[in-house]
């Protein structure tokens, strides 16, 4: 995510579940007197979902606000700030299916890793969407 979309990262102490809420909402959470809808990332790409502790045992989120909204989006963890150059990286391949094409942007690589950058704007456009 870019650096200007995160408003903040939190742990995810209690949620409340959504009966019939699409897949990809985990939940809510009172975040400091707000109302935050907790998507599940993994969940919405099709990968792995579920309960995602952090090496310190909470689930981790970073809050983003869209059209006006709060959400907080589970991750698998919480790094550094990176400066990524467009040298870095290289469009998704195709072969990753309509669903990856649809919400990411492009592949960085990184020393070690790969980093997938997630297209907030089409996300959350598609969530705000489902739930009209």
């Amino acid at each position: 995510l870019p650096i200007t979309a995160v408003r903040d990262v939190f742990a995810i102490t209690r949620m409340t579940p959504v009966p019939r809420a699409d897949r990809a909402v985990a939940g809510l959470v009172n975040l400091r007197g707000h109302i935050v809808t907790i998507l599940d990332l993994g969940a919405l790409l099709g990968s792995r979902s579920g309960d995602r502790k952090s090496k310190g045992g909470d689930t981790m989120a970073v809050g983003v606000e869209w059209n006006g909204e709060v959400f907080g989006l589970v991750v698998d963890e919480i790094g550094d700030v990176l400066s990524l150059t467009s040298d870095s990286s290289e469009p998704m391949p195709a072969n990753m299916g309509q669903t990856w094409a649809r919400y990411t942007r492009r592949v960085h690589k990184l020393e070690r890793d790969l980093l997938i950058e997630v297209d907030l704007q089409s996300l959350l456009d598609s969530m705000t969407l489902q739930a009209a």
